[in-house]
């Protein structure tokens, strides 16, 4: 074997080497979309993936456990996305990872310049007569609520995950999980959680963090969970 390809072949198992097992561990649930990301993160070439589910059922998260793990990564939210603006970041970051929020809501422009990145590995930008252009091996993760608005070419590009919601149980550790940081103590978290979910109908653990911090007391809470349900 060359010293070329032994360098090679030494590079890439080192980059798979530094995705760690557990980096989604504070993620509950959806193990087998965990698996896939694992897989992608860890392949030779890019796998783009689009996480698609409703509100609260994780899947920023994603994103931001890797965004929090690997300093490789770059984040941004759709709808707060320029072509420019992206252009610009991804030949001064370079990133190994391009994290994408709500991918639906980038404009059709921004979605074109994505398209042509991940179509051809390629980041160009011409200004006053100027071209500058790249290569760039970079694996897009992206979440969206739909897909409606994400341009067909684009979407074909992904491997498409749908996020499944949250059973109740679910709801409720994750909720506990999450006050903990509020220092809101179990049972009242489990109170908030259930309340949220039966008399607000919310599956969104953001809900539950509001009712949280609008409550000054166990007796406030159906009083805040009303005035949410009255929106």
């Amino acid at each position: 074997m060359g010293n070329f390809l032994k360098k090679r072949l030494s590079g890439l198992f080192a980059r798979r080497a530094c995705i760690s097992d557990d980096i989604f561990e504070e993620i509950v649930g959806h193990d087998n979309i965990k698996q896939i990301f694992l897989r992608a993160m860890r392949s030779r070439m890019p796998v783009h993936i689009l996480l698609i589910g409703s509100p609260g059922s994780a899947k920023t998260l994603f994103l931001t456990q890797i965004m929090s793990n690997h300093n490789a990564s770059y984040f941004v939210v759709g709808s707060n996305t320029t072509k420019a603006g992206l252009v610009n970041q991804m030949f001064q970051r370079m990133p190994r990872f391009l994290l994408i929020d709500e991918l639906e809501k980038m404009s059709s422009d921004d979605q074109t310049a994505l398209l042509h990145l991940m179509e051809t590995g390629i980041i160009s930008e011409t200004k006053i007569n100027k071209t500058r252009q790249m290569e760039l091996t970079t694996w897009v993760f992206a979440t969206a609520n739909s897909s409606e608005k994400i341009n067909q070419s684009l979407l074909s590009r992904f491997v498409v995950l749908k996020v499944p919601g949250y059973a109740i149980e679910e709801f409720i550790e994750i909720a506990i999980s999450r006050l903990a940081r509020e220092n809101i103590e179990i049972d009242i978290a489990r109170i908030i959680a259930e309340k949220v979910w039966h008399d607000l109908g919310s599956r969104d653990v953001r809900d539950v963090i509001k009712v949280a911090r609008l409550s000054n007391s166990l007796q406030e809470i159906p009083f805040v969970i009303r005035m949410l349900n009255s929106r």
